[in-house]
């Protein structure tokens, strides 16, 4: 059955790309806006060829559209209503790479996840159960009280008992020598050399003056044309020559006045001594600072001195262990409490008048056996809930915690407090860090001159910036890099997960 052809109307779409037509205009206009092929403003009844120039044209016209949003153009009356509505519904994807497995992630509560149910092969459950039981601790002693102090008392013992010095004796008050006053009597003479040193004495010294500078080349070179005529009439034994015999000959006396250089401090006219000057300017070495043949001026002046040795690599360890012999025990980057770490020695907290091992968290609890006080701390020190300090709600894993921080359009606002990476640092243990920034989509919002009603001027309008929390990820400050472990199953390689 042929098709059969419609009539075209009277009225086309304005779209090239649409062949719709119309009897009227209205159902035209009415055509373009409900449809989602085409991006036009039934207001200013303008069409725009894509979506983005739509949204550009609405937030650049507030007195028409009022508070438009970027991303899909949708309006509102007020700025915090169009904020709102970008933290709900469009939403920046994080990038998130774990420093374990080296896994990406674009939500900060699925890469809390990713290491608190040990899906990563490197950082296991218990590893970062114990990061974020680190920073509660020292929380704890960092808050001024008495905790800080009884933590010290509870170790004190152990630090007395160290000795940092392996010479051993005792140091004595003063030098027994400056108090014999039979010595001060005593007068040595000064030592005198065997050999008398070869080194001839400087030109200053011998009344030569020394070689002129390159600067001064110029000057010298006018000062020896005018000595080469009254030089050819002297003698070198200091008798008058033939020439100085002659009748109307000017008599040269042995002092020669030489003028000075223009740009010399000195006005005055400088005398050079010619009898001895001959035997003086043989005998004269030369300089370090000039011709070296390639060498460098402290090898000329010093050929038997050794290199200075290169200073060997700053290593970080050493200069904890320094610090730790002068100050004590760092808290910050050592897991002192952790059964299951290196760090921890359960001598440390060994009291021995009662035989007993104190706790070292908040709690004045002492088992009698290194095994009893790990299984304390184990069990009774484990985080089991975590509560949120603004909304006061209690969360059963981390995880459920950083989700409800990260919806920045729930009732509880504590992401927008201002020690909110200081709570999300605690949280996460020191894996997560974050940073408030602008959008990138509003970094470049364009301005626009816009009719003010109250004044009757046309002033510049910007359209809003929304922002948006960019987490990153960060080193527990007590973070050890592991050591992996390969085990050969069936010739096979089977990497372990890393110790620390």
């Amino acid at each position: 059955m042929p098709a059969t052809l419609e009539q075209l109307r009277r009225i086309k779409c304005t779209y090239k790309d649409c062949f719709e037509s119309f009897d009227t205009e209205k159902a035209m206009k009415s055509h373009k806006k409900y449809s989602d092929e085409h991006d036009y403003c039934h207001r200013c009844d303008e069409d725009y060829e894509d979506h983005d120039s739509y949204a550009f044209h609405k937030i650049t016209k507030p007195e028409i559209h009022g508070k438009a949003c970027r991303v899909c153009g949708e309006e509102f009356k007020s700025e915090s209503g169009l904020k709102r509505h970008i933290e709900l519904n469009h939403k920046i994807d994080q990038r998130l790479t774990c420093i374990g497995c080296r896994q990406s992630f674009y939500r900060a509560c699925l890469f809390i996840e990713h290491l608190e149910f040990g899906h990563c092969s490197v950082i296991s459950a218990s590893q970062f159960q114990g990061h974020i039981v680190h920073k509660h601790l020292i929380n704890e002693y960092l808050k001024g009280d008495e905790k800080y102090q009884r933590f010290q008392q509870k170790q004190a013992k152990f630090e007395a008992a160290l000795d940092p010095e392996e010479e051993g004796g005792i140091e004595l008050d003063g030098d027994a020598l400056e108090d014999d006053e039979e010595i001060e009597e005593v007068k040595y003479e000064a030592i005198k050399p065997e050999v008398q040193p070869d080194m001839l004495l400087p030109p200053a010294a011998a009344g030569v003056p020394f070689p002129p500078l390159p600067s001064q080349m110029r000057s010298a070179s006018v000062t020896k044309s005018n000595l080469a005529s009254t030089l050819s009439h002297m003698s070198i034994n200091g008798e008058e020559s033939e020439a100085s015999a002659v009748v109307n000959s000017p008599i040269v006396s042995p002092l020669i006045d030489i003028p000075a250089s223009p740009g010399s401090r000195d006005t005055s006219n400088h005398q050079v001594s010619i009898h001895g000057s001959m035997t003086t300017s043989s005998t004269r070495q030369l300089k370090p600072w000039g011709s070296r043949d390639g060498k460098s001026a402290s090898s000329v002046l010093f050929p038997n001195a050794k290199s200075t040795p290169a200073p060997s690599e700053f290593s970080i360890a050493a200069y904890d262990h320094k610090m730790e012999e002068q100050h004590g025990l760092n808290i910050m980057n050592t897991r002192f409490w952790d059964p299951h770490s290196t760090d921890f020695n359960p001598e440390r907290f060994y009291d021995s008048i009662s035989c007993k091992y104190y706790c070292p968290f908040v709690c004045e609890q002492a088992r009698d056996t290194p095994a009893d006080l790990s299984n304390h701390i184990n069990h009774d020190h484990r985080i089991a809930r975590m509560k949120c300090p603004m909304c006061l709600k209690y969360f059963k894993s981390a995880t459920a915690l950083m989700a409800h921080c990260e919806s920045r359009g729930a009732r509880c606002e504590i992401n927008k407090t201002d020690d909110f990476g200081v709570f999300l640092d605690r949280l996460s243990g020191g894996f997560l860090g974050v940073e408030e920034k602008v959008r990138p989509d509003h970094l470049n919002n364009p301005s626009a001159l816009v009719h003010n009603t109250e004044t009757g001027r046309m002033e510049r309008y910007v359209p809003p910036k929304a922002s948006y929390l960019q987490y990153m990820v960060t080193k527990p400050p007590d973070w050890k890099e592991p050591v992996t472990t390969t085990k050969v199953v069936g010739g096979f390689l089977n990497m372990q997960r890393g110790l620390w």
